[in-house]
């Protein structure tokens, strides 16, 4: 964990000092470059310090090998006194050798005495020279092997070390040679360090495969970077879109990672939005046509009194019309502002426990007078029983009388109104239906939509606002009930909702 979050604090350090960090795309193609490269130079270097070794290792050995044979060899070979003597057949076949196994493995290998005089080596190798003697040598008839390398050697039987010889750097690999358990001498290799032709070759190939990779890992990061900023950039644009009202802008989706689930969360907050933005103007509208009929209307109605067009034995009448439509006005208003109360769920619940039951007869009361006019039958009153609930009196208050205005309002004359109460144990379920022309089949779900008015499937009542039924939807599924509509389109309609015995505010919980 601590190691991720160092991880982590230096990738933020190195994202603050890129120089082009207005870019999502050039920031984070920069990053994974950058991140790509010290890894690749991380990598080279470990694969140069084991190469390096393993062919220094490799070498090492293969210079002890055959220092230890021809040692072996000279041991088996020659007598002490052979060792100081000028020439020997054995010692020339010892020089030609030392010239075979010198060009095979690329290295200088001469014998030495006892003082690290060198007495054989490759350059005195030779079939043309005159028996008895050997060839001169430039090159190691001169050299003489340090006391602290000889030491080494006869010290430790054996040495692998580094000495600069005639300018230039060499792995000295030197073996002791024994003759009855004396030593007469001893064999020394020499390569030289800068010229390691299998540590030459690996690096060649590791910086040609590095650099293809480097090309190839280059398109990669460029691909899955911008794959990887498309969608980013397309909800900026979408944003920007929304910024000036136009909210048809999609985010393409073409993942299923994360970015696909933010891509896909944007869509549907856009999705959203467009409701939203439709419905505000649709709102809009609609109270913008609510509110200026009646408006016209008084304006129209007052103005006729005033400047006379209207008769004085007619001014009554008119101004009773001219009542009507502010009362229209007011409740238009009323129903706006509860609406958006429960919308925003700004509206405070005050459950209590209280009966019913003496609600609804209470309700029917206040239409007494039209059902009246109407002739209206009531049914089902006889059959209610005493039943309590524990919700907010003024919230079903509102809904139950929506819904008896609704049936009053479209009741024929002469027709009925039937009232039936269920209690199904922790529900109770409450229905209200009346005679008259029904729903169209096609158009029951809307009903309790905003603004939209029965009239238009029944041709009745011009002065709803359509705010009824959709304020009868929100107070009781804040409630955690549930309203819907029957009807058979000719000859009556039929509204039913469910109220949990007991106070479970669900909507509004969701709301927020």
């Amino acid at each position: 964990m601590l190691f991720n979050n160092k991880i982590q604090t230096l990738i933020h350090k190195i994202e603050k000092k890129l120089p082009f960090n207005k870019s999502i795309f050039t920031k984070y193609f920069t990053l994974f470059a950058i991140i790509f490269l010290i890894t690749l130079t991380l990598l080279g270097s470990s694969v140069f310090i084991l190469i390096n070794n393993y062919a220094s290792d490799e070498r090492t050995n293969l210079l002890k090998q055959n220092t230890a044979s021809i040692s072996s060899t000279i041991s088996s070979t020659l007598i002490m006194q052979d060792m100081n003597y000028n020439y020997s057949m054995e010692k020339a076949l010892i020089c030609e050798t030392l010239a075979t196994v010198s060009q095979s493995i690329d290295a200088d290998i001469f014998v030495c005495d006892v003082g690290g005089n060198i007495i054989m080596c490759k350059e005195k190798a030779s079939s043309s020279h005159i028996y008895g003697e050997f060839p001169e040598c430039t090159r190691h008839d001169k050299m003489i092997m340090s006391n602290h390398v000889l030491s080494a050697v006869y010290e430790h039987g054996s040495i692998v070390d580094k000495a600069m010889l005639f300018g230039t750097k060499y792995f000295i690999v030197g073996c002791p040679i024994y003759s009855d358990g004396d030593i007469i001498g001893s064999v020394f290799a020499l390569t030289n360090t800068g010229t390691q032709s299998l540590t030459i070759g690996y690096i060649r190939l590791f910086l040609i495969s590095a650099f293809f990779s480097l090309i190839f890992a280059f398109v990669c990061i460029y691909y899955l970077t911008k794959n990887m900023v498309t969608p980013l950039r397309q909800m900026s644009n979408a944003a920007k879109k929304f910024a000036v009202g136009d909210f048809s802008y999609r985010v393409k989706i073409q993942s299923e990672d994360e970015l696909a689930d933010l891509g896909k969360a944007f869509n549907d907050m856009a999705n959203s939005l467009d409701v939203l933005e439709s419905s505000r103007r649709s709102f809009v509208s609609n109270v913008s046509h609510e509110l200026k009929t009646p408006m016209t209307s008084i304006s129209g109605f007052i103005d006729g009194i005033l400047d006379g067009t209207i008769p004085k034995e007619k001014e009554e009448y008119y101004l009773g019309i001219v009542s009507s439509e502010v009362k229209r006005l007011s409740r238009l208003v009323v129903s706006m502002l509860n609406m958006s109360k429960i919308e925003s769920g700004d509206l405070e619940m005050k459950p209590s426990n209280y009966e019913i039951t003496d609600q609804i007869i209470h309700i029917l009361l206040t239409f007494e007078q039209k059902i009246e006019s109407k002739n209206i039958e009531i049914r089902g009153l006889e059959n209610l029983q005493p039943t309590y609930i524990v919700a907010d009196p003024d919230m079903i208050y509102q809904a139950i009388y929506n819904l008896f205005d609704n049936a009053v309002k479209f009741t024929n004359d002469g027709g009925y109104i039937e009232v039936k109460l269920t209690d199904n144990g922790s529900l109770i379920e409450i229905s209200i239906e009346n005679s008259g022309t029904g729903i169209k089949a096609e158009e029951l779900s809307k009903v309790f939509e905003r603004f939209y008015k029965v009239d238009k499937s029944r041709s009745l009542d011009a002065k709803g606002a359509g705010l009824g039924l959709y304020i009868v939807k929100l107070m009781i599924e804040m409630h955690g009930g549930k309203v819907f509509a029957e009807s058979d389109s000719e000859n009556m309609a039929k509204f039913t909702f469910t109220l949990p015995k007991q106070y479970s505010p669900i909507y509004k919980k969701e709301l927020k």
